[in-house]
């Protein structure tokens, strides 16, 4: 491993005991005890942490360094169980170690607009917000959206199908395919919608499965 994304993993592994789970305590034995591999020397050295009174915490920058870390982390375990449905934990895991530290600034938040400003992981952990986060709820903005969240006569762009093999094959049997253009003319009582020049009326948990590019 990198020392760059050693440090990362590290800063992540301190947020969720600092900023997280302050129950499991701040001074460096607790810390160790509770995952004895984190170099905390390193983080010293890096100016990323400090000691102050027999307590560890984060500097101004390490506090932000340790938030972006666990941001692109989370995004990147939402992106493996949303878009390509990764169910496995293991391998989800392994998978978002990796691209996180790839998601640089820019992508991070082009994928953070894909998944709709996700405020959670797959395991119901908070992701901290990026300013895209903040724009989108500024603007009212949702950048991909189920279709069962447009409004009637709202035009998108098909951007993924978040469905099991059987649904999916349906949906792709109507011609509901990434990068086709979409309108929903109706959404009661079921969901009508045009792809092209054919209609068609699903359900709402149909619907629910077509994530749409607004717009």
């Amino acid at each position: 491993m990198k020392s760059d994304e050693r440090i990362e993993e590290a800063l992540e592994k301190l947020w969720e005991i600092l900023v997280e789970d302050s129950s499991l305590g701040n001074s460096r034995e607790k810390i160790l005890a509770h995952t004895s591999d984190i170099p905390l020397e390193l983080l010293l050295q890096e100016g990323l942490i400090e000691e102050v009174g027999g307590s560890l915490g984060y500097t101004a920058s390490g506090r932000l360094a340790a938030q972006s870390a666990i941001r692109r982390h989370r995004l990147s375990e939402r992106l493996f169980h949303d878009i390509i449905e990764t169910s496995q934990e293991e391998t989800m895991e392994e998978a978002a170690c990796q691209v996180e530290h790839i998601l640089k600034k820019g992508i991070e938040e082009e994928v953070c607009r894909l998944l709709g400003h996700p405020q959670t992981c797959p395991h119901g952990k908070p992701i901290p917000p990026g300013k895209c986060c903040l724009a989108a709820v500024k603007s009212i903005e949702q950048f991909v959206a189920p279709l069962t969240s447009m409004k009637k006569g709202e035009k998108g762009i098909i951007a993924y199908i978040k469905a099991g093999s059987k649904k999916l094959q349906k949906l792709m049997a109507m011609g509901v395919l990434p990068g086709n253009a979409i309108v929903l003319d109706s959404n009661f009582p079921s969901f009508v919608f045009s792809v092209g020049y054919s209609q068609y009326a699903v359900d709402a948990d149909m619907a629910e499965s077509i994530i749409v590019k607004r717009g």
